[in-house]
């Protein structure tokens, strides 16, 4: 237990930001169809809420998990998850972002917040642990 509170503290960042990729593959889950739009039909923002792109999410936070709680540094986990979680949260800020635009919107709180969330995550890769 000692050891599991040990690398909390070093890695909480991360742990939280995996929590989050949970939270918005549960957003996508919960509000199904959200990025679908009127007809000529589906489009690739559309398919950010398709039940492969929620189940890859889930696996990303995972893994983002897994090393949050483990702190494993085995073929180069940090920099892959740190990539991985960019570019699911970019994904989600430019899918909200394009999708306010069609909505005739200004801007969005899921807009503000993901892209709050990818300029986190880039300034803790840069002064995080490690």
């Amino acid at each position: 237990m000692k050891q599991f509170l040990e690398h909390y503290k070093k890695n909480q960042g991360w742990f939280w930001m995996a929590i989050e990729t949970y939270a918005v593959a549960l957003v996508f889950i919960v509000q199904a169809g959200f990025f679908d739009i009127k007809p000529p039909g589906h489009t690739v923002i559309g398919m950010m809420d398709d039940p492969a792109i929620i189940f890859g999410i889930a696996v990303i936070g995972t893994f983002a998990l897994t090393y949050s709680i483990w702190d494993f540094h085995w073929f180069y986990a940090r920099p892959i998850m740190i990539g991985l979680l960019t570019l699911v949260w970019s994904a989600a800020f430019i899918a909200f972002l394009i999708h306010d635009m069609e909505m005739g919107l200004l801007i969005s709180p899921g807009s503000v917040l993901a892209g709050g969330v990818v300029c986190r995550i880039v300034s803790y890769a840069f002064t995080g642990d490690d």
